[in-house]
């Protein structure tokens, strides 16, 4: 496998061992493949492509179909890393940016094409890319895809605009429903289809720490929180939130503890893909050591030096657990991930379905404190919960001058 070689592999993980022979040797089979998130499934996909397409057509041969802009790019960069001895034409195409330039690469005679849904639509209607010449047809993440919503433009891909193509078709999830099953049967009804599980009945990474504290008043989740992030003392990490507010209130929080030693920003749906650039740029580069994130980074970010993940909310779906601990922990590194469970009932059935989902149990610590610190903790959090209630409740309050806090709880009441 020149590929292989010339890019310097000498250990596949699991996934990789077996799928890219599978691919490679047969010419007439299908492949529906699962994995735990954090396994190398690019690297699974990417060589068996570059190997057998071919450079000197100047067509559209491959379209690897991912559900988030930053997945579009991370699998762009693998590509070109795996290709660069064979000189393929790579062009990502995503929303959000000027379609105008991606329509001048494509013109240009892309050969393999990294694409979200929606914008790969576009550009078929637009009559500027023509799938009929596809051989491969790449579902990454095919789970998240489904979550977003993209399912019905994934069959109208699939079995319309590709359909005097009839590519091979290669699906890779961390999670596989029926749902996902079924569009891979009906897509490859009376041909070979190859399924490849390696998730090993877990879908969590093996060499991740995993623990919950439980808070017995939600009063005190915010000092909880503080003592578990001295006592961690995490090199970089990504605190995951539920809601956008969340994010923003954390984050304001977290940067006024001067004792923790944390660069924070946030990551969350309503940045422009501009604003994620730049924070995942500086997290990446190591100029921030914390980012505080909704669900939209738990997938198709990459960033291999996470030592901990923590949940502040827990995860409101079981899928989501596994993708958002999938962050770090990345090809066989050790990680830790720390979950907040608030004693309120519906968290504590929450957890046990994660559990019972991952077949595993997480082990509970414990954060000790004292009368007074638990009163004083009360005070600060009481204190808190009514500036912001008075915040939110007049908009023209004077109470702040700073600018940060005006742009924070602007959004916030946006929201």
């Amino acid at each position: 496998m020149l590929a292989i070689e010339k890019i310097g592999f000498t250990t596949l993980t699991d996934i990789q061992e077996q799928a890219i022979p599978q691919i490679l040797e047969r010419n007439d089979t299908h492949v529906l493949a699962q994995a735990k998130t954090g396994t190398g499934k690019t690297l699974s996909f990417a060589i068996p492509l570059v190997e057998k397409l071919d450079p000197k057509k100047k067509i559209v041969q491959a379209v690897i179909i991912v559900p988030t802009r930053e997945l579009c790019k991370q699998v762009h960069s693998v590509i070109k890393e795996v290709s660069r001895y064979r000189r393929f034409k790579t062009v990502e195409v995503y929303g959000g940016v000027s379609i105008n330039r991606q329509i001048e690469k494509i013109e240009s005679g892309a050969q393999i094409v990294i694409a979200t849904p929606g914008r790969l639509i576009d550009l078929y209607y637009r009559e500027v890319i023509n799938l009929d010449k596809v051989r491969f047809a790449v579902l990454d993440e095919a789970d998240k895809m489904l979550d977003m919503g993209f399912f019905p433009d994934i069959e109208f891909i699939l079995f319309e605009a590709m359909k005097n193509a009839r590519p091979h078709l290669m699906l890779f999830s961390a999670t596989i429903i029926d749902t996902i099953r079924e569009i891979a049967f009906d897509f490859t009804i009376g041909q070979k289809l190859l399924e490849i599980d390696v998730s090993h009945d877990s879908l969590t990474v093996e060499s991740c720490e995993q623990y919950y504290y439980k808070v017995n008043d939600q009063r005190y989740k915010y000092s909880t929180f503080k003592q578990i992030l001295k006592k961690e003392n995490p090199k970089f990490s990504i605190i995951f939130v539920n809601t956008k507010k969340m994010a923003n209130i954390l984050a304001k929080r977290l940067r006024h503890e001067k004792d923790l030693s944390l660069r924070v920003d946030m990551l969350h749906g309503d940045m422009t893909q501009r604003q994620r650039e730049i924070v995942t740029n500086r997290f990446r580069k190591k100029q921030l050591n914390c980012l505080i994130a909704t669900n939209v980074a738990a997938r198709g970010l990459d960033f291999p030096h996470i030592t901990h993940i923590f949940n502040y909310d827990i995860p409101d779906t079981v899928e989501n657990y596994v993708h958002r601990v999938g962050r770090t922990s990345r090809m066989g590194s050790s990680g830790t991930a720390i979950s907040l469970v608030v004693d309120d009932g519906k968290q504590l059935s929450q957890l046990y379905a994660i559990e019972q989902f991952i077949d595993l149990e997480i082990k509970r610590q414990h954060i000790k404190f004292s009368k007074s610190e638990h009163s004083a903790s009360s005070n600060r959090e009481k204190k808190h919960n009514e500036n912001s209630s008075n915040r939110y409740k007049n908009k023209s309050s004077k109470k702040s001058k700073s600018p940060y806090y005006k742009k924070v709880y602007s959004q916030i009441e946006r929201n």
